[in-house]
């Protein structure tokens, strides 16, 4: 397997509501609107074992938009899913999104940020500092 073929992971295939659906990571331009949405759903997603129903009960309309950004579909046609569809959905977007950030992602950043002469004064923690 290329360095290629590890960045840019060739997807999932999935059959919901009688559809194909291939996931793979999140583009750029999806970014905004999805890390929006899936960030106050972070806390249900870090606690290792996910607790879908509960989950559902305290960020579900989060999550539901979240979905809907990942697969490129309307939200609509993530409410009408069956449940059970609409769970092994969340649970492969998280799951290609979440390996595809921690461990290819970030660690290539960190390592590219190491390798950059910057300027005196300016944080090399990480973190970028905000213009505002």
């Amino acid at each position: 397997m290329s360095e290629l073929d590890t960045l840019v992971p060739a997807g999932i295939d999935l059959r919901i509501a009688g559809e194909a659906i291939i996931l793979k990571p999140l583009k750029v331009g999806q970014l905004p609107a999805f890390l929006r949405v899936i960030s106050p759903v972070m806390k249900h997603l870090s606690a290792g074992e996910i607790n879908w129903l509960e989950l559902f009960g305290e960020r579900g309309d989060d999550l539901l938009a979240a979905i809907a950004i990942a697969v490129g579909k309307p939200r609509d046609w993530v409410d009408d899913l069956a449940a059970d569809d609409a769970i092994l959905l969340a649970a492969k977007v998280i799951e290609v999104n979440a390996d595809f950030f921690t461990r290819t992602v970030l660690p290539k950043l960190d390592g590219l940020f190491s390798t950059v002469n910057l300027p005196a004064g300016m944080p090399v923690s990480g973190s970028i500092a905000s213009s505002t």
